[in-house]
């Protein structure tokens, strides 16, 4: 069995109608802890968690008949144990099945396969954002061979187009460590420098991970990097955050991630689920050292539900300030984002200061928030972005900022994203 690194969110699946005692249970556990005393990474770990786990069975704990509630305590037992993040166990009879078979010629196993392609092989959304800026939304490192390295290379040309590129990976809790290898690639001269040592704790052995000298997409060496990431990053998605702030390749955007480095193997355990072990630990060449318990900490800590706005913000104000550049074609989205990020405050006065009547429009307050409305037509909310500048709900494209003498609001204007502007008197 290939290792991989991955960070599973364990799923404990439906197991009432599989037949299940608790003598099943007392083999899942025995199995379970023959595995981990012969194959866990850190031979020093083992008698600890070996110990933790027998003294659980003598209390009592894994004595169940149901094989669901079983996993459900056993997982975080053995997570806990090992203090590890790749230690754990699932009910998953499918995932058991699909290991039990010969793997494929790449190495992967039927279920791999069958969930690569499910998910495209991970890369399961691009788009071209404002600014020709390109998102990828990478949800799982997926390796099943010339498969998954066509599917990289032709994801990396749609990139490629872009002037700057996010990668999201705040939903991506790992995978393959070639699958990385393959990603990281395309950001790298091809020199065939050093990537990762991986350490096997089973028998000593190790082996490495190099720059591909051969890609299907152009690289994009140079090109602005913006990694988002999240607690939910983990194992394999934390190896490439890792490379871009090793390589110094780009900017990690959002919050640290899980802190699961060692790479780990699946087993299948009795015929209904699948344990993992860590059997490695991942070693960078320029750290010497690598992420586990710590996580890797963004650039530029967000909460995840900004983290795009603000690497998309980050990366218009970078390319905005090209030399060459004009950057009044950036504005217009900058002002957009750094207010739908950090909306101003603004007061109730102010908001009924901003009331009234202009000629066809009227503008009113509802439940803390003005309402926009022109004659019959339907009612819109406005958003404020900035000081006086407000967005519509129902358009991207058209602003409205206030226009005052003094202290009094006279009028405003609409504003379009193509430099029209609108002029509108206030009538009461």
């Amino acid at each position: 069995m290939a290792s991989v690194l991955v960070l599973c969110a364990v799923i404990l699946r439906t197991a009432d109608a599989t037949p299940f005692s608790s003598a099943d249970a007392r083999g899942v556990v025995e199995k379970s802890i023959d595995l981990i005393s012969r194959n866990y990474v850190f031979p020093e770990a083992r008698a600890g968690i070996v110990a933790t786990l027998k003294a659980n069975e003598a209390a009592g704990r894994y004595d169940v008949s149901d094989a669901g509630t079983l996993a459900e305590r056993l997982s975080p037992d053995l997570a806990a144990a090992g203090d590890d993040k790749h230690l754990w166990i699932k009910f998953d009879p499918a995932h058991n099945a699909a290991l039990r078979k010969p793997t494929s010629a790449g190495g992967s196993d039927d279920f791999s396969v069958q969930q690569g392609r499910a998910h495209n092989q991970g890369y399961e959304e691009l788009r071209v954002l404002p600014g020709n800026v390109r998102y990828l939304n990478l949800t799982a490192f997926y390796w099943n061979g010339a498969v998954t390295a066509s599917t990289v290379g032709d994801c990396m040309r749609f990139l490629s187009g872009g002037d700057a590129v996010i990668i999201d990976l705040r939903e991506n809790g790992g995978g393959s460590g070639q699958a990385v290898q393959a990603l990281v690639s395309y950001f790298l001269p091809p020199d065939h420098r050093k990537l990762m040592a991986f350490h096997q704790g089973a028998d000593g052995a190790g082996f490495s991970t190099h720059v591909l000298g051969e890609l299907s997409g152009p690289r994009m060496v140079g090109k602005p990097l913006y990694v988002l990431i999240s607690s939910a990053t983990g194992s394999a998605a934390e190896e490439f955050a890792y490379h871009v702030v090793m390589f110094k390749l780009g900017t990690l955007v959002g919050r640290t991630t899980a802190g699961a480095a060692n790479n780990d193997t699946l087993y299948p355990v009795d015929e209904n689920f699948v344990l993992s072990v860590s059997t490695g630990r991942p070693e960078h060449p320029i750290s010497h050292a690598n992420w586990q318990g710590a996580g890797v900490s963004p650039d530029v800590p967000v909460l995840r539900e900004h983290a795009l706005d603000q690497a998309h913000l980050l990366a218009l104000k970078k390319l905005s300030a090209r030399p060459g550049t004009d950057p009044t074609r950036y504005d217009w989205e900058i002002a957009g984002l750094a207010g739908k990020i950090a909306p101003p405050n603004i007061d109730a006065l102010t908001l009924v200061a901003y009331a009234g009547s202009y000629g066809v429009r009227t503008i009113a307050v509802d439940k803390g928030s003005l309402v926009f409305q022109r004659e019959n037509n339907p009612p819109t909310t406005l958003t404020p972005i900035a000081s006086d500048l407000f967005a519509f709900a129902n358009t991207e494209h058209v602003r409205l900022r206030f226009r005052r003498s003094a202290d009094t609001i006279v009028g405003f204007d609409l504003i379009s994203d193509d430099g029209q502007v609108i002029p509108i008197d206030r009538s009461s």
